[in-house]
């Protein structure tokens, strides 16, 4: 286990690199760090960008999204495609010179969390153009040009959620989270699973069977594939309530955890245990593992230190 100062990691096609996001309100938006830990370069100093999702053939392009993401559906959050040279990733240089080309329009609402598909040719993303959040997908190069409707088609309609997509490595499905099948409750996501022609649409019950109580108290966000496309890994509350996380204030996602399952629900297996949030995973190749433990890196762009803000804990007292 070991750490790094960012969030939403994403690997290169080769996994050399990661892209990752700084703070979302004061440091770089897009960032990128060899494999190893050895080295870290600014790839956009724009502050509000979230989100990352390399482009598996193409080496040069990361996507995110730019805006308040969690604000409502109607807000302004757009698909953005950043670009540079991976040949200026180089000893003597902290910054790379990127552009940044927006995908979809303005008006078009909250649109964020892009995934892209395995031919590097389209990109799968949720959308509130509607005044709901579901998914769309659009062209990766051309993004959504309002002459042309087919650089850009719905995946999923409805009025609920539909977030946080990841496209299968063998290009067969789009995972994703939802409270579809408990729409008036935002606080229950599972994970469902789509063909990318928007056929076969199944939940994977993971905390128990179809219409147990277990199985419609799942929170289950930020789900991936692993590189066969065989398990999803994916953060959840699967774990209950331990007193390791009520005594730590401060949690963000107090059900975070990380776990493992099969495509179908099954072989579940808890990676993670401990009072933090462990979430927005990314599962990348075997090569990805290679010279890890000399990881380290000093303060990130913009902070003179990499400190936390903490409370006191709280405690739990009772007669007895």
């Amino acid at each position: 286990m070991l750490r790094v100062h960012g969030t939403f990691p994403s690997f290169s096609p080769d996994a050399s690199h990661l892209a990752i996001n700084g703070d979302f309100f004061t440091t770089p938006g897009v960032m990128v760090l060899r494999s190893d830990g050895s080295k870290r370069w600014t790839i956009s100093k724009e502050p509000n960008l979230f989100y990352t999702t390399w482009s598996p053939t193409e080496p040069g392009v990361v996507f995110t999204s730019m805006g308040p993401i969690f604000e409502t559906p109607k807000a302004t959050v757009r698909i953005a495609r950043v670009e540079f040279d991976p040949s200026q990733l180089t000893d003597d240089r902290d910054e790379v010179t990127a552009t940044v080309k927006v995908l979809t329009r303005p008006e078009a609402g909250n649109d964020a969390f892009p995934a892209v598909s395995p031919c590097g040719r389209w990109v799968v993303f949720r959308s509130g153009r509607t005044g709901h959040k579901n998914l769309y997908i659009v062209d990766a190069a051309r993004g959504e040009d309002s002459g042309d409707d087919s650089t850009i088609r719905r995946l999923t309609e409805g009025e609920w959620i539909d977030t946080m997509p990841s496209w299968s490595p063998d290009g067969s499905l789009i995972a994703f989270s939802s409270n579809r099948h408990d729409p008036t409750n935002p606080n229950v996501f599972s994970i469902y699973l789509v063909r990318p022609d928007g056929s076969g649409l199944r939940r994977v019950h993971v905390a128990g069977p179809e219409g147990s109580a277990e199985a419609d108290k799942e929170r289950i966000n930020h789900v991936c594939f692993s590189p066969d496309s065989r398990w999803l890994l994916f953060t959840a509350n699967l774990g209950g309530v331990m007193a390791e996380p009520i005594a730590g204030p401060n949690q963000f996602q107090p059900y975070g955890d990380l776990y493992v399952c099969r495509l179908d629900g099954s072989g579940l297996l808890r990676l993670t245990c401990n009072a933090y949030e462990n979430g927005t995973p990314a599962w990348g190749p075997e090569s990805a593992a290679l010279g890890v433990e000399s990881l380290s890196l000093g303060p990130p762009p913009g902070e003179k230190e990499a400190l936390g803000q903490f409370d006191e804990p709280l405690w739990l007292t009772c007669d007895v």
